[in-house]
């Protein structure tokens, strides 16, 4: 067991409150173990980076860095995916410094993704028991016509599932399905509500040293792993150990051939439909003309064009 120094930081509201009782039972349990913790608090969006950054700056350093006869000062989230996708991105290329994870947002698609424990203390008792970190593929991407960029560790779609994503962030349900612990509801909801409102539109796709269009696509998702929206298989074979990512893209079809795509999915038999295209690369770029909603790792992008070049990198995880 390597001896640790723990900074936890904590998103209390995330999963409308899981998040606070997940870092209670922790926090408590290492006092009960006499083990010692420093915890930072978040109490607005993109607070995690601020936190993140000063722990950077005092505290943290590269698992190349280790001594073995001091404490490795190991950071650790307790929140969701935003909460994840915020420290991920604070540490940039810093990809040498390991994060450790306890998942308590409303869909949990990372944790999912690297089979990670729900659960607050097992996965607690999972990073204290740890000897090193391991590493995972995440996804750089650079926006072309804003010139943004940054790091996601689950995916970043266009169109239909960024839309849900912001009408499952909009809703009510969301926030009272979290009390009962079904928060991932809460984005089936929301695409029950999206997914025949949602038009066609067209993108441009460059891949494995091919250029194709699309001229009525309905969803565009890059994932390094299976999972996205609280669980759905949208990508059932990627994996976040192999160097790539899986682009997903599902045409615009009638009500009843969506009804249908939508029982495939559920399934995982989606993949076989001839309505939906599947690539796998370590080098991606979309070109989106028409304005859509964009989401990454949960976090809504308002609707835009995009020109967006996806690279994979590694980066150590405390798992």
């Amino acid at each position: 067991m390597t001896h640790l120094e723990l900074f936890f930081i904590i998103n209390k509201k995330a999963g409308s409150g899981n998040g606070e009782q997940a870092a209670d039972v922790v926090l408590k349990w290492l006092v009960e173990h006499h083990i010692s913790y420093q915890a930072k608090i978040t109490n607005y969006q993109g607070h995690a980076i601020e936190l993140t950054q000063q722990l950077k700056q005092t505290h943290l350093k590269p698992w190349s860095d280790s001594d073995t006869t001091k404490k490795f000062p190991l950071l650790v989230v307790i929140g969701g995916d935003g909460t994840l996708h915020e420290v991920v991105n604070a540490l940039g290329d810093e990809t040498d410094i390991p994060v450790g994870y306890i998942p308590s947002g409303s869909g949990n698609d990372f944790a999912r993704g690297v089979q990670l424990t729900r659960d607050p203390i097992e996965a607690l008792q999972q990073i204290l028991s740890v000897k090193q970190p391991q590493p995972f593929t995440v996804v750089h991407y650079l926006e072309q016509i804003k010139q943004e960029e940054g790091l996601f560790t689950n995916n970043l779609g266009i169109g239909l599932d960024a839309n849900i994503v912001a009408t499952a962030n909009a809703s009510k349900s969301k926030k009272n399905l979290n009390r009962y612990h079904l928060g991932s509801l809460s984005y089936l909801l929301a695409a029950m509500h999206v997914m025949f409102k949602q038009k066609g539109f067209p993108i441009l796709v460059e891949v494995n040293g091919e250029t194709k269009s699309f001229n009525q696509a309905y969803l565009c998702t890059t994932t390094n792993h299976p999972y996205f929206g609280g669980g759905l298989a949208i990508a059932p074979n990627a994996s976040p150990k192999e160097a790539c990512m899986e682009l997903i893209i599902v045409e615009r079809i009638n009500l009843f051939k969506i009804i249908h795509l939508a029982f495939l999915l559920l399934r995982q038999k989606h993949l076989n439909s001839k309505h939906v295209h599947h690539y796998k690369s370590s080098q991606i770029r979309i070109v989106s003309t028409t304005p859509q909603f964009g989401q990454a790792d949960g976090e809504v992008i308002s609707p835009r064009a995009f020109d967006i070049s996806f690279s994979v990198r590694e980066r150590l995880f405390w798992l």
